[in-house]
């Protein structure tokens, strides 16, 4: 049977769902690649570089660009990374509307969500150089190399305390995070290390929910797909928790089913921050 791969929306997170079937057995590796209109190709985190252990694969890519044109491409290699056979999938597009500003988890997608940017007003961009004065000549001798990538603040608003602790925990957590917007707003996906963050009460109610993050940031390269793969959202506890018996939980899908049922509002920090009741 001939490689397929195919491409439907995981309409909870915005991310395609790519199923490659008819993985050849006598594969020892493969990769699965995601290609935009420009020719940059990224490979899917978590699906780079794979043992074959089975002839179907899902994998779901948190990082799509909004409103592009996509091609997925499956390629399977034998134990020499010589390349077996390779499948790609029809263009496939997520449509943007006016809400889908995200700022991704790149290990957690629990803490992934769809958040309102306040601002990303200015973006500076440092060089290093430097201004030779030399005597008895009046413009100076300059030394340069290229300039770095830009830092600035994302300021964003968030208007629950769930979203609150989503926030706190992605950013917190010391992975780069993924601001991905339609490339309409004019930042597309931009990839960001913080390097400190401000949580503020801009409303005077004690009480108000509502918070603005200021998040001190610059931008980084995408961090190599190998590293940083995303865990399931759900778990086997929250399963047996959910589902009485065995057979509820046979009946209630298949386990790429129940590991991507997403739990509300479950922040998930790498270390846990202080409590707040003692």
């Amino acid at each position: 049977m001939a490689m397929t791969v195919t491409v439907a929306l995981d309409t909870d997170r915005d991310a395609p769902i790519v199923t490659v079937a008819g993985i050849n057995p006598a594969g020892v590796t493969y990769t699965i690649e995601r290609a935009s209109p420009s020719g940059n190709t990224a490979g899917i985190r978590g699906h780079v570089g794979q043992t074959v252990d089975s002839l179907t694969v899902i994998a779901r890519d948190y990082e799509a660009p909004l409103d592009l044109d996509l091609v997925y491409t499956a390629t399977v290699y034998d134990g020499s990374g010589a390349v077996m056979e390779a499948a790609s999938s029809a263009p496939f597009k997520i449509l943007w509307d006016d809400c889908a500003s995200w700022l991704i988890d790149l290990a957690r997608p629990t803490n992934s969500l769809v958040v309102m940017i306040q601002s990303l007003t200015e973006l500076a961009y440092d060089f290093a150089a430097g201004v030779h004065r030399v005597l008895n000549r009046r413009a100076p001798v300059l030394t340069t190399l290229p300039a770095y990538t830009p830092a600035g603040e994302l300021d964003i608003l968030t208007g629950s305390l769930d979203e609150r602790e989503q926030v706190r925990a992605l950013l917190g957590n010391a992975y780069p995070i993924l601001v991905r917007t339609s490339p309409d707003q004019g930042i597309g996906n931009m990839y960001l290390g913080v390097t400190q963050f401000i949580e503020e009460r801009f409303l005077t109610l004690g009480t108000a929910p509502e918070r603005r993050f200021r998040i001190t940031v610059v931008q980084v390269e995408r961090p190599n797909p190998a590293i940083y793969v995303p865990l399931a959202p759900n778990t086997w506890q929250n399963v047996k928790d959910t589902f009485p018996t065995w057979a509820d939980v046979k009946a209630a899908g298949t386990w790429d089913d129940l590991a991507y049922t997403y739990p509300v509002a479950q922040a998930s920090p790498i270390a846990p921050w202080l409590p707040d009741d003692i």
